[in-house]
């Protein structure tokens, strides 16, 4: 049996039962918590003046903003003081707001980058990050034309020449983002209405920033600190809420474009490399994959083909930004997760295998050689 280095081994008894406790545990979290989360956010706020420390940065207010939550408790990444800069040369001032303590030298070298520097509690994970962020813009009276939203769990962009925000500004929708997802919930159901623009990268039209309502919607918001209610709440339910207040919501890329590109790639050996790479990394299409394409008389379109309702159901192949590197470079992703899966982790390793980062700027570049080695 050809070794999967990057597949997690199946879990023994002990480990599912552990699993189901858990769940159990969340459910029962799911209840409370979002409550709960309105009284942890109002204590917040009554000691937000002491516990949240401002910079100024040297960076002069522009017509668009950017809201920038980093999270580097080792010390701030090149990638990042890169980004920076490329934000500023797009003509976008910079929030950066920190869930960890920076040291006095990042610190500095932060506010020579950015319009402020904000470090607060790590509360609320990212949304709770965001929302001190969209607060410091707001209560300063600062009203872009655009405000960004977005995180350091992604390499962005990937290249010195990126015109993402050149499409962004083209884009007609109020909401928009890198990537449109379904959860897997709703794919199930079919329910349309329910895509989300993922949580890495949001930008709000300048219409939006002005509606009392978008005000509300930050002020009043619960600060949770469990991971999957985070999710429910906040990354499936801001698009939700914008939407149904009638703001018209899109994104750059889609899991839809994805389905569409593995349905009709007509390239023999790139299919093959993605569906042999899938099978490597996730069991459950391992356990579908593997015998047909050990099979001689099939090819890889074959095989895709027969898997064709499976595919476009999103049954396989579900990790959009996880999938063989090829898709992310075929479409023009501009950005790379950094996640520590076992998926993302095979997905970078395929990637340096085949130089694929090799035109990345060269602090991204060294990153994604080191990541998966610290």
């Amino acid at each position: 049996m050809t070794e999967k280095p990057f597949m997690p081994p199946e879990k023994t008894l002990s480990e599912k039962l552990v699993r189901e406790t858990r769940r159990v545990g969340r459910q029962i979290a799911a209840l409370v918590l979002p409550s709960w989360g309105h009284v942890a956010r109002a204590a917040h706020d009554l000691r937000r003046h002491k516990t949240v420390h401002v910079t100024e940065g040297a960076q002069p207010l522009m017509d668009e903003v950017a809201v920038l939550l980093i999270y580097q408790p080792r010390g701030l990444l090149d990638s990042t003081l890169w980004q920076l800069r490329w934000m500023a040369s797009q003509g976008v001032s910079v929030v950066v707001v920190t869930n960890a303590p920076l040291a006095a030298d990042d610190r500095a070298r932060l506010a020579e980058l950015s319009h402020l520097v904000v470090e607060r509690p790590n509360l609320g994970y990212d949304f709770g990050g965001y929302r001190e962020g969209v607060l410091q813009v707001l209560d300063r009276g600062i009203r872009p034309k655009a405000l960004y939203i977005m995180n350091d769990s992604m390499w962005f962009p990937l290249s010195e020449d990126s015109d993402v925000l050149k499409r962004s500004r083209a884009a007609p929708e109020d909401l928009w983002g890198l990537f449109i997802d379904l959860d897997q919930q709703h794919r199930e159901t079919g329910d349309m209405n329910a895509q989300h623009v993922q949580s890495y990268f949001f930008r709000f039209s300048g219409r939006m920033v002005r509606d009392p309502d978008f005000d509300r919607y930050w002020r009043k918001m619960s600060l949770v600190n469990e991971k999957r209610i985070v999710i429910q709440l906040r990354e499936l339910g801001l698009t939700r809420h914008f939407r149904k207040l009638g703001y018209s919501v899109g994104g750059l890329h889609s899991w839809r474009e994805v389905v569409q590109f593995l349905l009709t790639l007509d390239d023999e050996q790139m299919m093959r490399d993605i569906l042999h790479h899938q099978a490597q990394v996730n069991r459950k299409d391992s356990r579908l994959l593997d015998p047909l394409l050990a099979d001689p008389a099939l090819s890889a379109l074959q095989i895709r083909d027969m898997l064709r309702e499976r595919i476009d159901n999103t049954e396989l192949l579900v990790f959009s930004t996880a999938l063989h590197p090829a898709v992310m470079t075929s479409l023009g992703f501009p950005f790379l997760k950094k996640q520590r899966v076992e998926m993302m982790v095979g997905k970078r390793a395929k990637m340096i295998e085949l130089g694929l980062h090799a035109a990345y700027p060269e602090p991204i570049r060294r990153e994604v050689e080191m990541w998966d080695k610290r």
